[in-house]
């Protein structure tokens, strides 16, 4: 999540303050001198003079020192500090410069909320620190270019990255510190809460906390105790996740000043009381939410669904106008996220992915290139690469095609006019040996089959969630009779049936109804009978072959 992100880029870039550098500077002089003394203004005074004297002496490596530690010294200036860093190595190869200067930049634009640009100085940092050799500042770069992945919605690839991060320290003890370690748990387990590995998260949870008690982190501790408290709701422990992401929120609140970082708090804290039956605290929360999100217009993508249960509640309370502010708001945020979301998912692909295959093929030829009995094989490779692309390549226009074919064969089914059920099934002698392997008196059947007519008629599987016991009793039958009659009648399992209606249901009014295609999936789900949006996904690609917001694009266009 952004709100918890903010401070962790900037920490992760203090993994410079450990580096060595291939060339003699005086970095770790200045740092003695700097820690020697105790007043601010002094310390600036001090750099300054030493970045004067490698300024005469056009000493670069000792003036990019000095502007990165000024940067550090004096945050209001970091953005012209880190300008100056490039701007005086952007065309060497020190093993902490250009890469930390860009490193900086990035988790600058990254703070001001513009991901495309931190997104490309978080590429070029990658690349001077890989051609540079220095690891673990590529690492760094590597891991900021995770949370934008997280942003862009590719959970599994920030996943992928986190874990990399923490193995690679966890390899290398002698690099841990608190402003790597720390970060790198805390963004791991995140992205666990996000992937819904909760056993995972647990751990990585666990040994956050450890970590950053026996540091005295008190800023990733607090992140992690919100995360915790996240884990907690998905647990349905929702006053343990209440007390947790009050803690946690108080904490951030001491030494944070961007109320952004609060609206997560706020939104899981209503979502808990929400499950506990509380509606005034929920809807206190959420307004707490929504206030912030219109104020800072930064947008969190787990959190704006927030808008589907505050227009719920203006809904009941017959507040038209309320209801529509919400929607404008919603619609607003909803279309920043979108494009955030848009141009991530291109360019890290564009940028950072291709760039880093790109760098792996040229480390394969050079390293081909050194050995002239393995020439052949890298003919081979490249060959195999190639039919290996191409083999993507129509796997995912072959995709494409049938979702294609798919779209339109749901379209042309709505078309169709729909052929009504009779009213009373009267005979049912032709399924006569189906009646006498469930062993259920004709009349009962008849009865049953025309409540289901009913049933289905009035759409009523979209307007709670029904299980087997509730649904007989509603029909004034039991379970046995109920499952076997449908699994006969209806050639499905229960579960399927009603999966089924719903389906059927959502496409015809996804076709019909324009507004509804502007909700989230979670209330889409909602609105057709499902629980959650994950449940309604996979039912809605097990029928159709297509996902939802497949469906949602292609109709609006």
């Amino acid at each position: 999540m952004k709100m918890k992100y903010l401070s962790i880029i900037s920490l992760i870039t203090l993994l410079l303050t450990n580096q060595s550098v291939v060339a003699q500077d005086n970095y770790d002089e200045l740092i003695m001198l700097v820690r020697k003394e105790k007043v601010d203004s002094l310390r600036i005074k001090l750099i300054q003079t030493h970045l004067d004297r490698a300024i005469r002496k056009s000493d670069t490596l000792n003036i990019a020192n000095a502007y990165f530690i000024l940067s550090n010294l004096d945050p209001t200036k970091k953005n012209s500090y880190s300008d100056s860093i490039i701007a005086f190595t952007k065309n060497k190869n020190y093993f902490k410069f250009p890469s930390g200067g860009y490193l900086e930049k990035g988790n600058i634009n990254f703070e001001q909320g513009d991901y495309a640009e931190a997104l490309g100085f978080y590429v070029k940092a990658s690349e001077a620190a890989k051609k540079s050799g220095n690891d673990r500042l590529h690492l760094s770069a590597k891991f900021n270019i995770g949370l934008l992945k997280n942003m862009s919605g590719d959970r599994e690839g920030a996943q992928t990255i986190f874990a990399e991060y923490v193995e690679f320290l966890e390899e290398n003890p002698n690099y841990i510190n608190k402003y790597n370690y720390n970060p790198g748990l805390f963004a791991l387990a995140d992205s666990y809460i996000h992937t819904k590995n909760l056993k995972l998260a647990e751990t990585t949870i666990d040994k956050g906390i450890t970590a950053t008690l026996k540091t005295r982190d008190s800023t990733v501790y607090s992140y992690i105790l919100v995360t915790s408290g996240i884990h907690q709701y998905l647990l349905k422990n929702y006053q343990k996740a209440i007390d947790s992401l009050h803690k946690g929120k108080r904490l951030i609140q001491q030494f944070d000043s961007l109320e952004t970082r609060i609206a997560t708090c706020d939104y899981y804290i209503g979502r808990s009381y929400r499950v506990l039956g509380d509606q005034e605290k929920s809807i206190y929360y959420f307004k707490k939410t929504d206030t912030i999100l219109r104020k800072t217009k930064d947008v969190i993508p787990e959190i704006i669904n927030v808008y589907d249960y505050l227009r719920t509640y203006a809904k009941t309370k017959n507040d038209y106008e309320l209801q529509l502010e919400y929607i404008n708001t919603q619609l607003e945020l909803d279309s920043i996220r979108h494009a955030n979301q848009v141009y991530l998912t291109r360019n890290i692909t564009k940028k950072y992915d291709a760039a880093e295959l790109k760098s792996e093929k040229e480390r394969l030829l050079k390293q081909f290139e050194k050995d002239t009995f393995l020439k052949d094989n890298t003919i081979n490779f490249l060959i195999i690469l190639s039919i290996i692309l191409v083999l993507i390549a129509v796997y995912s226009f072959r995709k494409n095609y049938l979702n294609k074919i798919r779209f339109q064969k749901l379209l042309e089914q709505q078309k169709k006019p729909k052929t009504k059920q009779p009213e009373l099934i009267k005979n049912i002698d032709n399924t006569l040996v189906k009646k006498e392997d469930i062993d259920i008196p004709d009349e009962v059947i008849q009865t049953v089959l025309h409540k289901l007519h009913d049933f289905e008629d009035k759409n009523q599987f979209a307007k709670k969630h029904y299980t087997l016991n509730s649904l007989a009793k509603e029909l004034n039958t039991n379970s046995a009779y109920l499952s076997k009659i449908i699994n006969v009648y209806k050639n499905v399992n229960f579960a399927n049936y009603l999966n089924n209606l719903r389906i059927d249901f959502a496409v015809d009014q996804l076709s019909t109804n324009k507004s509804l295609r502007s909700y989230t999936i979670q209330a889409i789900a909602e609105e057709v009978g499902f629980k959650n949006a994950q449940s309604f996904s996979s039912a809605f690609h097990k029928k159709t072959g297509i996902y939802p917001s497949y469906f949602i694009k292609h109709i609006n266009n």
